[in-house]
């Protein structure tokens, strides 16, 4: 086995998690920065194992402790968590075994339990819930979106994170930790900060020092000399790229997967943009073969897919590449990458296309997707651009650098964050606006009490009371997304994430503390088209066919439909979102417009740059319509929400 496993397998559980604990609590006082970065230092290095399998040609693989510093640390619970974690569920479970074992001693497991205390109060998503505001505390719903019951759902996460990949591989570790060393002398008062960022750079460093020392017991080990030679090559860019900036395609590589494994960071980003350079200069000099190439990219795809599981996207192509015909050339390489890899899912390779780029890259990927494959996703920049220009209110060149995450979530490569942090189910808030804020299913008051119905009302009047509604968790949610970038940068400075990041060096400030470019996010909506088809169904049935009073409407949802299959035929033959019904489909743009400028009204109202919706076609769909009642457009209580 090798040198890291060697070095940092643990002795006694909880190990790690201790030793963490101990750094946080003896820097409790102490700035964020520091405090972070003496708590870095007992996970980065040791979080790292040896390689996972015999025909790694990239050196990376970790082991997450159930206490830690990350952007977004998933639980048994399913329920994401951020900066400041404890896997409290993993914790009791393990604590449990140790004291039905009777082998370990009493203050040991006082300390674990101890341990466990301290975060319950002290892990982050706690803070922020000590944070929320009386509105906060009494509108959104608990943390558990799989069960929960309301319209408005908060998560604690930093998602979406697009590392600026190339000032990486301009200085390299040592050159970045120069940079901030001269930025230092420039700002004074940001000293404790730059010192951190120093020092969680010296702290990848170690890893790729113990990574070469790893392949060393590896070579001992191997019998196999093409292996051998493999070996050496990692070692040699394991070495290279702990003291010098990367000056290969390989080199690149490895830093990047060692820094993205470091940071918590999934996202790839536009991977032939900042790696062709080094792709092309390998090639010219013959040190690498194109195959060569396609299994460093399968092998890195394959590392970020098993270390982060969800939520990783690699983008190609597109405007606002530095050198579009070498990136071009890379980006075929990707797609052939992509094509070796039939039942991987991550990362979400997607193609950023447009009609004057080159054909090769659109074509390449139609001959993968023929295969009946899901990726690469395809984007379309000639309408996105400008779009971006729009929604973000950004320059063009700006714009061009788009990038997008997980479920399509929408930020700026290095300069913006678009995380996800609030859920509104948009069939919950027509039931509000039909029910005065009180919710049907819990018969609790959940939102704004804008009036009960009456067969006098308009369709106009009701139209108003949903827009009452949505303007009110849209508040909601821009508060909400405000609080969680506030306590995060009370808390901590993301310090790795930060180095890359504009402009956070020449600010000397943190990413949440003034740091970043653009504070942007994203607020998913579900149940966008059964909220269109709903109010499609009411102006139809109930105001213009009159064939039954908006009263009745009430009664037969608040039944399910039990004796009203007549009443209910009515609603699900009104017109349809999507078959041609103009007026069916100008009520969902209608809806759509009024959620998204609610949305991005939040820019006036709080510190966010933007924030954006995403409407996503996932099972949250499933779980939302578990706790929505029936609905206008025909569906029963409880029933899935449309994907749209």
């Amino acid at each position: 086995t090798g040198g890291i496993l060697m070095l940092y397998q643990e002795s006694m559980p909880f190990e790690r998690e201790l030793r963490f604990t101990r750094a946080y609590q003896n820097n409790i006082n102490k700035h964020p920065a520091i405090r972070e970065y003496e708590c870095l230092k007992e996970q980065i290095v040791q979080s790292f194992r040896p390689l996972k399998k015999p025909d790694d040609i990239l050196a990376g693989r970790i082991q997450d402790a159930l206490v830690g510093f990350y952007p977004i640390f998933g639980g048994n619970d399913d329920i994401d968590k951020t900066a400041y974690c404890i896997r409290e569920d993993r914790c009791l479970e393990l604590l449990g075994k140790l004291e039905a074992d009777g082998g370990y001693a009493p203050d040991y497991l006082q300390e674990i339990r101890d341990m466990i205390s301290f975060w319950q109060r002290e892990n982050t998503v706690e803070k922020v819930r000590r944070r929320m505001t009386p509105d906060m505390s009494r509108y959104l719903t608990g943390d558990n979106y799989n069960t929960e019951i309301g319209a408005c759902y908060p998560l604690y996460r930093i998602a979406g994170i697009h590392l600026d990949a190339k000032k990486l591989f301009r200085y390299g570790l040592n050159g970045l930790i120069g940079l901030i060393e001269e930025k230092a002398q420039d700002r004074p008062e940001s000293k404790d900060l730059y010192d951190a960022m120093a020092g969680s750079l010296r702290l990848l460093q170690d890893v790729c020092r113990l990574y070469a020392e790893e392949m060393d017991s590896l070579i001992a080990l191997s019998s196999d000399e093409k292996r051998i030679g493999e070996l050496r090559l990692m070692k040699r860019s394991l070495s290279n790229i702990a003291e010098k900036k990367p000056a290969t395609l390989m080199e690149a590589m490895q830093l990047l997967t060692l820094y993205m494994l470091s940071s918590g960071t999934r996202e790839i980003g536009r991977l032939d943009d900042y790696l062709d350079d080094f792709y092309i200069n390998d090639i010219e000099n013959h040190t690498i073969t194109r195959d060569f190439a396609v299994r460093l990219v399968v092998n890195f795809f394959d590392i970020i897919e098993e270390e982060f599981h969800r939520d990783t996207r690699a983008l190609i192509g597109g405007m606002g590449r530095e050198n579009e015909a070498s990136a071009d050339e890379f980006a075929l390489v990707v797609l052939d990458a992509l094509d070796r890899r039939p039942f991987s899912f991550q990362p979400q390779v997607s193609l950023r296309y447009y009609k004057k780029m080159d054909p090769r890259l659109y074509d390449r990927s139609l001959d993968i997707l023929a295969k009946g494959r899901t990726f690469p996703l395809l984007y379309n920049d000639d309408v996105n651009v400008c779009s971006v220009m729009k929604a973000m209110d950004v320059s063009r060149k700006t714009a061009e650098q788009y990038s997008f995450f997980g479920c399509g979530e929408y930020m700026l490569s290095g300069k913006s964050i678009g995380t996800p942090n609030v859920l509104i189910n948009l069939a919950k808030i027509l039931e509000l606006a039909l029910n005065n804020g009180t919710d049907p299913v819990t018969g609790k008051l959940a939102g704004p009490q804008t009036g009960s119905c009456t067969d006098m009302m308009t369709y106009e009047e009701l139209l108003d009371r949903f827009r009452i509604q949505t303007d009110f968790f849209a508040d909601l949610a821009g508060s909400f997304q405000e609080l969680v970038y506030d306590v995060c940068g009370e808390e901590s400075a993301f310090l790795l994430t930060s180095i890359l990041y504009d402009d956070c060096i020449n600010r000397g400030r943190a990413i949440f503390d003034g740091g970043i470019e653009h504070l942007g996010g994203t607020v998913e909506t579900y149940g966008n088209i059964t909220v269109a088809d709903s109010l499609t169904a009411i102006r139809e049935v109930v105001f213009e066919q009159k064939k039954f009073s908006i009263t009745h409407l009430l009664e037969i949802l608040k039944s399910d439909f039990q004796n009203a299959q007549t009443e209910r035929a009515a609603l699900l033959d009104a017109h349809k979102f999507g078959n041609d019904f103009s007026e069916a489909d100008q009520t969902a743009v209608w809806v759509h417009e009024l959620v998204c400028n609610a949305i991005r009204r939040q820019n006036q109202r709080t510190r966010l740059d933007s924030l954006l919706v995403v409407v996503i076609n996932n099972n949250m769909n499933i779980s939302m319509g578990r706790c929505t009642g029936a609905t206008p457009d025909g569906r029963k209580a409880y029933e899935f929400l449309s994907n749209a």
